[in-house]
């Protein structure tokens, strides 16, 4: 039987859902029109009370089921064929659409509010020192490479002025040459201890329903 209520939470539910691919729509529909119909929910009251708007269940919706893509790295997605940037961009959006969905959940809210500043500060300062570790860096290179040639051009006056400063100016690159990768390192180890939080978080604080996944049973 038909129910207006239910066909139209659904319809404006599904708006939201257009990341989703449509067989996962058609999942996430189907679980949770069920769901709704086995609680008996009758009125749109009734199903905002207990799911929420459709926008903030979709927002909860599609953090949950980009954590649980973050999760399993993403190997169920272009047959796990990705590069390193496209799980970088995919990390980066799931922590977008976790913290969209802490600010459409009631309990989470306040919690966030006060966290996710704390969390961003923080990033922030951390994208700071790097920059400025990075400017610095650059500013050593060029100060190398310029050390070589002043050494150069005085090999036909001192010799072993021209040994000092070539060999200063390649300690100088070779320096800088060795930091580069670690903190390239460092900043992919921070960035996945930020992605590792976010999916703890968006866990945690979430108190939507089960999202369904592409090729998982469901339960009976």
């Amino acid at each position: 039987m038909k129910n207006k209520a239910i066909d139209s939470y659904i319809d404006e539910f599904q708006i939201y859902l257009h990341q989703l691919s449509d067989k996962e729509q058609q999942d996430v529909l189907e679980f949770y029109r069920e769901y709704i119909i086995d609680a008996n929910l009758q009125t749109s009251d009734a199903i905002i009370n207990e799911l929420g708007t459709p926008k903030h269940l979709a927002r909860k919706v599609l953090a949950d089921y980009s954590i649980k893509m973050s999760e399993e790295n993403y190997r169920n997605v272009d047959n796990g064929q990705m590069t390193s940037n496209e799980r970088f961009s995919k990390n980066l959006k799931m922590i977008g659409l976790v913290i969209l969905a802490l600010m459409a959940s009631p309990l989470a809210i306040i919690i966030a509010i006060v966290l996710i500043p704390l969390i961003l500060l923080f990033i922030g300062l951390f994208v700071f020192f790097v920059l400025l570790f990075l400017f610095l860096v650059a500013m050593s290179v060029v100060l190398g490479i310029g050390t070589i040639f002043v050494g150069i051009s005085v090999i036909f006056q001192s010799f072993s002025t021209t040994i000092f400063f070539v060999g200063l100016g390649l300690v100088i690159l070779g320096i800088d040459f060795f930091l580069i990768p670690i903190i390239v390192a460092l900043f992919k180890w921070f960035f996945s201890v930020v992605v590792i939080f976010f999916r703890w978080l968006g866990k945690k604080l979430l108190h939507g329903r089960k999202t369904p996944m592409k090729g998982e049973k469901k339960n009976a």
